[in-house]
């Protein structure tokens, strides 16, 4: 099935353009043009006219997950979300940062979603290979069936056939690369806290300059503060402008999380984030 991308497009206009109209939301989160149709930015549809402005095309990689905690509770919201966004939403619900009652999730079903940098296809290499959202309220499409199937953490064979020194060398000159642009932080939609730890001064938990000592706290604290909760949209190694695998850690961190709990984040709102949850038959292997 080929995907429309106009057709997406016009349906989530409509929709908008409904809620927005019958107020049963007083915004919603999509996507606008950016400075050409290669770069669409994050965009607040507010007013029915504002509907007008909303694009979506295969470009339209941003998380837009990440702008839901920036809303008052209670606040009325409808969101464009693609499967890793959904996942994202569900991840929120679980760590009541969101409530369900005030979102209408509409659902886009999609692939063939492309890197803004390089022009090129986004594969399971940087996401989860989910097509269809794992939740939604309006589907705007037909949901995607027959696409190749393949594990996200397919990827992960060549660092996990490093040894332990390989690996701490390996990131030792990816992390130490790293200018402290904090792109990662901003895009990533697990990445709420306010002030971010490294932000803080008392106490003073790391050095914000880039500098080797400083990049390890910051990126290993970061990866694992997003143990378990990881929704695989590979917006921080999208948004990283010296290109790190960020995603190759948080892979990893999310596979042994798979392996040790039974599940993966963002896939079910009956679901507890598996480090905050308590089963009397959870794996020990974490405490190896």
């Amino acid at each position: 099935m080929a995907i429309s991308f106009e057709q997406i497009e016009q349906n989530l206009k409509t929709e908008a353009r409904k809620l927005l109209e019958s107020g049963k939301v007083s915004l919603v989160l999509a996507y606008g043009r950016g400075y050409d149709e290669n770069h669409p930015m994050p965009y607040v549809a507010k007013h029915p006219s504002d509907v007008d402005n909303i694009v979506f095309n295969e470009y339209c990689t941003a998380n837009l997950a990440r702008y839901l905690t920036r809303y008052p509770r209670r606040t009325k919201i409808a969101i464009a979300a693609k499967a890793a966004d959904s996942r994202a939403v569900v991840q929120l619900i679980q760590e009541d940062k969101v409530c369900r009652e005030d979102l209408v999730v509409l659902g886009i079903p999609v692939y063939g979603m492309k890197n803004f940098k390089t022009g090129e296809a986004i594969d399971s290499k940087t996401t989860g290979g989910l097509s269809n959202p794992v939740l939604y309220d309006i589907l705007l499409g037909e949901e995607v069936h027959g696409q190749p199937v393949s594990s996200p953490y397919d990827v992960l064979a060549a660092y996990e056939a490093m040894d332990k020194e390989e690996r701490w060398a390996f990131w030792q000159r990816e992390l130490g690369r790293c200018i402290r642009c904090y792109a990662c932080r901003k895009a990533c939609p697990m990445c709420y806290c306010d002030p971010c730890f490294i932000d803080q001064n008392k106490p003073k938990w790391g050095e914000k300059s880039p500098e080797s000592p400083g990049n390890l706290m910051y990126h290993l604290t970061r990866f694992h503060h997003l143990a378990g909760r990881c929704i695989d949209c590979g917006e921080c190694s999208r948004a990283c402008p010296v290109d790190i695998p960020l995603y190759l850690f948080h892979k990893k961190v999310a596979k042994d999380c798979e392996e040790m709990f039974g599940q993966a984040a963002g896939m079910s709102i009956g679901d507890k984030p598996v480090l905050v949850n308590f089963r009397v038959d959870d794996s020990d292997k974490i405490l190896e």
